[in-house]
């Protein structure tokens, strides 16, 4: 079988800041038929991103629940869940030539936004273009951006700037995290242990650890959206200790 050659992802072009919400608000003022509308470009890319974050993470719920899942995520209840849909805006600005050209078609079409399960050609395009290479060969390269964005979203609030001795607070941190049996399972606590390395040392981290950080992400977000304020005060309690032990080892100022 042969080697998939691909260019590395760049995340320098702008990604859509307006939401779904924004854009159904947008028709419904218009007074244009919802169910058959033609979108603008941010205006479909903000359609496609809520098509790409649920076809990436609904296998992780029931069927029955699909559904209210997708609600959710069109009304913005899950904040946890953006950081999938500004992936997906990154990879929108990737497409190679083939891509842009179905993109191009996809613009001068009628979208239905009020079903939006129901735009098949469209539905074709994330899976194909987006979802395909997000769950494959790119899987890595979003464990590399989940780790940036929670870096900052769900952990910015410890003082990582004070740690000296970075590879020995990992070591320590395994350890305090082995500590906290009953409140994590093993999988909460291998996915901060990277979180902490991707933080205190990015040019350590490898692509297999990148890896597992976008699996676990993209199987186990409904959870993390339940779990990642307790997760972010354990991390944050274990870290803080680790700097005060650092400092107390520093010995007096002269």
């Amino acid at each position: 079988m042969d080697d998939i050659v691909y260019d590395i992802l760049n995340f320098e072009g702008p990604i859509v800041e307006k939401t779904f919400q924004e854009t159904l608000k947008e028709i419904v003022h218009q007074e244009a038929d919802i169910s058959k509308a033609i979108l603008s470009e941010w205006q479909l890319n903000s359609l496609i991103a809520v098509l790409y974050t649920y076809g990436l993470h609904y296998d992780e719920l029931v069927e029955a629940k699909r559904h209210r899942f997708l609600n959710i995520l069109i009304e913005e209840k899950l904040p946890l869940f953006h950081v999938s849909q500004t992936f997906a805006g990154h990879l929108l600005n990737n497409l190679d030539q083939g891509a842009k050209a179905e993109l191009e078609q996809l613009l001068q079409m009628e979208h239905n936004i009020q079903e939006i399960l129901a735009n098949e050609r469209l539905l074709d395009f994330v899976e194909m273009e987006l979802l395909d290479p997000a769950t494959s060969f790119r899987k890595w390269e979003y464990g590399r951006y989940v780790m940036a964005y929670f870096g900052q979203k769900a952990f910015g609030h410890i003082k990582w700037g004070k740690i000296v001795d970075k590879k020995g607070c990992l070591q320590k941190l395994e350890e305090a995290l082995d500590k906290q049996d009953g409140k994590m399972d093993s999988q909460e606590k291998l996915f901060l242990q990277l979180m902490a390395k991707g933080i205190l040392m990015p040019q350590k981290t490898n692509m297999s650890e990148f890896l597992l950080i976008g699996s676990y992400v993209q199987e186990n977000m409904m959870r993390l959206s339940a779990r990642m304020k307790d997760m972010s005060e354990i991390l944050g309690s274990a870290i803080q200790k680790e700097i005060s032990k650092q400092k107390g080892k520093e010995g007096p100022g002269l």
